[in-house]
């Protein structure tokens, strides 16, 4: 049986958390009884709902949650976790390094890998790409491990549906940390311009978990939109397909504003549930919108296009529907094993 351990620093209720979901979804799927364990040095408030997530998808006889890497494992994996390089690095466990954080800062521990690492990998090309630029010095391969939305491999449970109200605006939609480098306020900033110009056709769905840089209450007030805005906590992860669905059946709008992604995953959940989606060109979206940037992507700090393109979303919505299935096609799970297969010998010294 093969063991494999991936290793972070905090369970919190981000990306890297719905991300090793996936991948112990895509396991159990293309290689059933491998055993999966997650080390995570920390508890930031996402532990327990990383364990339910294990539960609900079932995967609780190959999935597990460990305190620390004491037994032998076929590969482990640092994914920005510095703090165990000293440890992994001067032993024999095989072992990977993975770099998914879009915060320039931590990115630094690349710069001093122990020369026993034999691999880096990144969740898109143009983030190896960024790795390459910033760290020119770095000998060893960097590699694409792209992320995936398991939409190809679980199948829709519609028992777990959940209904919105009816509402007569279309929903803008934004999911993520309601922070600068996701940057909410330029949404609400486009928000104003809409209805402005498009008065009751628009209101926004905010969810996700607030940050000490941001009173986003605050950021509405002075804007006067509570009454066209709800504010909903961190949804689960084992839910965040379900809300998803219910954004796409009220025919909403996905909106990205952040200023730096690795991979973009909501984005991409948004894009495999067929909700249109408006972007800031960045490289990770432009990649997931490839073809469509146009339509589907404005520039940072132009809140007047971005109000325009959420205006060509809306008046061209079936149309954006249809364009989804073929962008999704290249977020399947598939997609992640065959980088997997690909680089699991690289990491053999």
């Amino acid at each position: 049986m093969t063991k494999l351990c991936f290793a972070y620093p905090w369970a919190t209720l981000g990306g890297c958390e719905r991300v090793f979901i996936n991948r112990a979804l895509a396991f159990s799927k293309f290689f059933p009884g491998t055993e999966l364990d997650f080390l995570f040095l920390s508890d930031s408030g996402g532990l327990s709902g990383f364990l339910s997530a294990i539960e609900r998808y079932s995967l609780t006889n190959t999935t597990q949650v460990v305190e620390s890497i004491e037994k032998k494992y076929d590969l482990v994996s640092l994914v920005d976790c510095p703090q165990l390089l000293g440890e992994i690095g001067s032993g024999d466990q095989r072992y990977m390094v993975e770099c998914h954080t879009g915060y320039a800062q931590n990115r630094r521990y690349l710069a001093n890998l122990p020369r026993t690492c034999n691999v880096v990998a990144a969740p898109s090309k143009n983030f190896a790409d960024l790795i390459r630029r910033e760290f020119p010095r770095i000998r060893i391969p960097i590699v694409e491990l792209r992320n995936f939305v398991p939409w190809d491999i679980v199948p829709t449970q519609t028992h777990r549906d959940i209904t919105l109200p009816t509402w007569n605006r279309r929903p803008i939609f934004f999911l993520g940390r309601l922070d600068k480098l996701k940057d909410p306020l330029a949404m609400l900033d486009a928000f104003c311009l809409l209805e402005r110009r498009r008065t009751g056709e628009f209101m926004l769905l905010i969810c996700g978990p607030q940050s000490e840089e941001i009173d986003i209450n605050h950021e509405i007030s002075v804007r006067n939109l509570h009454s066209y805005c709800a504010l909903f906590p961190p949804v689960p992860f084992h839910s965040v397909d379900i809300l998803m669905r219910a954004v796409a059946r009220a025919g909403g709008i996905f909106v990205s504003t952040s200023h730096a992604e690795s991979f973009g995953l909501s984005a991409a959940e948004a894009i495999s549930s067929l909700i249109p989606v408006v972007l800031s060109d960045i490289e990770a979206h432009r990649t997931l919108v490839a073809g469509y940037e146009d339509t589907m992507t404005y520039q940072i700090g132009d809140v007047e296009t971005l109000a325009e393109r959420i205006e060509y979303v809306h008046d061209s919505y079936s149309d954006m529907v249809s364009c989804l299935g073929k962008l999704r096609e290249k977020l399947s799970a598939s997609t992640f094993i065959g980088d997997w297969n690909r680089i699991v010998p690289m990491t053999m010294r």
